[in-house]
């Protein structure tokens, strides 16, 4: 009888990428270690859970595409990636424990950080060591993990600033370490798991984020491209969403088809001088960067977040108006303001917003329309390809002004002046709006003063009355918590 071979296995989730990958990386080296061992990547396809999250359908295409093409570039090594079609996380217990059976000695994986996914870890790692399986965790989501930027006092920092001084001065101490691709191992013909398994191969997806490259090569050169080009502008461009002055990398990031290490690795190699002037396009990108880490600290020394509570207590006694109508209204894009309407136009059209965008459709809904934020943030998930919580969750409860270092709530955005300044001359409105593209530069920003047009809608609210309403909502709330 054929001796049945041994195998590691790297469990992929948020992690989808052969470069800078600490499981696959540490993985390879053990099989090298133990003589006829060999290393299977592992992706679970949990459409149920996916659904559950409100994650987009493009992202969800998006993550089969790219788990489709990453089992191609691994083959180039040796190493075989079994994709697999569930429904939910309970499945994948299932799958462990057949894997178990067929002959897997240790699991390798990248720790996630929200509620259900450490729950899920958990049990998964007692059944598998319960069975004798080594399990090996890496913290590598934040390059600066959660718990290891705090105050004096050993809290986390529920301020940005004093939080990024922190993380700056940890940078400096420290180099980021990109691991190296993995070692080309025994290859192992995951056919012969075949009478273990249960569940069928992973499903392909529709095609529709196909004008997102997935293939790792490609990914890595448009961040080269970007910070050997364009970062430099990226402080004078950023906020304009008629220019393409972002980086164009959060669904990359977001998947993990990218890490923050390679991003913060490859802006030092490119751009080391300017990251000391602080308002250079380097500098202000990385602190970007360090947003996304801060919101991810929040998110796991406060676990409430994840139950859609908000970060500050008394701001959950605010009685939003919550009118339908005019969640649907600003859904569609039909809220009578151009910038609001183009903004989310382009969400609905594209899966993606730009950053100043997001914050002004964030305001309007909630403090012009006074509508719930968690309504808006559900919204935004289920359209964005680089939807993911910790940041997404930080970004409305920022603009609802409910969230941790949020803007106060007295600072209301005027969704016609922010027209005005970042999309001065329409060209963004007018790409999303064709049915403006004959009003003057002037008037495209607010096209109520003389009559609407026919081919446009009234504004649905006073922006000057809804701010008078959103404040008396606030101050009540404030009031009644001193």
């Amino acid at each position: 009888m054929a001796k049945k071979t041994s195998f590691h296995v790297v469990w992929l989730r948020n992690d989808l990428r052969s470069y800078d990958n600490a499981a696959l990386y540490n993985a390879a080296a053990a099989a090298h270690a133990e003589p006829e061992s060999a290393v299977i990547a592992l992706f679970i396809a949990t459409p149920e859970t996916w659904q559950q999250h409100h994650m987009a359908p493009l992202k969800q295409d998006f993550i089969r595409r790219r788990v489709a093409q990453m089992q191609k570039e691994l083959n180039d090594q040796n190493i075989a990636l079994l994709a697999l079609e569930a429904g939910n996380y309970e499945d994948c217990m299932n799958i462990f424990r057949q894997l178990t059976d067929a002959g897997m000695i240790a699991l390798y994986g990248q720790t996630e950080y929200e509620l259900r996914e450490q729950h899920r870890d958990k049990i998964i790692s007692q059944q598998l060591q319960d069975a004798g399986v080594t399990v090996n965790w890496y913290d590598r989501l934040c390059i600066m993990p959660p718990g290891s930027i705090l105050t004096q006092n050993g809290d986390t920092y529920k301020v940005f600033t004093p939080f990024k001084r922190n993380w700056l001065a940890r940078l400096h101490e420290q180099e980021v370490r990109c691991f190296p691709k993995a070692k080309s191992t025994m290859l192992f013909n995951v056919h012969d798991l075949a009478g273990h398994l249960s569940f069928p191969a992973m499903i392909d997806g529709d095609d529709s984020s196909v004008k997102w490259p997935v293939a790792e090569q490609q990914v890595l050169e448009i961040m080269r491209e970007f910070c050997q080009q364009h970062v430099a502008d990226y402080n004078n461009d950023r906020d304009f969403p008629a220019v393409k002055g972002t980086s164009g990398l959060s669904a990359y990031l977001a998947c993990g088809v990218l890490s923050a290490h390679q991003c913060v690795n490859r802006l030092q190699m490119e751009a080391r001088p300017a990251l000391e002037q602080e308002k250079s396009g380097a500098s202000v990108w990385l602190s970007e960067l360090i947003w996304r880490e801060f919101y991810k600290h929040i998110l796991v020394a406060y676990p409430a977040l994840i139950k859609h509570k908000p970060f500050q207590a008394d701001t959950a006694a605010i009685r939003w108006r919550n009118n339908k109508k005019l969640f649907e209204a600003w859904c569609e894009g039909k809220t009578g303001y151009p910038i609001v309407d183009a903004a989310m136009r382009q969400l609905n059209q594209t899966g993606w917003m730009h950053n100043r965008l997001r914050m002004i459709t964030a305001s309007f809904l909630v403090k012009d329309l006074q509508i719930d934020w968690r309504w808006g943030e559900q919204y935004f998930m289920s359209k964005l390809i680089d939807g993911e919580f910790a940041a997404n969750n930080g970004g409305w409860q920022w603009a609802a002004s409910t969230g941790t270092d949020a803007a106060p709530y007295f600072r209301i955005f005027n969704p016609v002046t922010q027209s005005e300044r970042f999309d001065p001359q329409g060209k963004f409105i007018r790409q999303f709006m064709p049915e403006l593209a004959q009003s003057d530069n002037k008037e495209i920003h607010w096209p109520h003063k003389k009559s609407t047009p026919s081919n446009y809608w009234p504004a649905i609210v006073d922006h000057n009355e809804a701010r008078k309403i959103t404040l008396a909502l606030f101050t009540e709330v404030k009031k009644s918590d001193e």
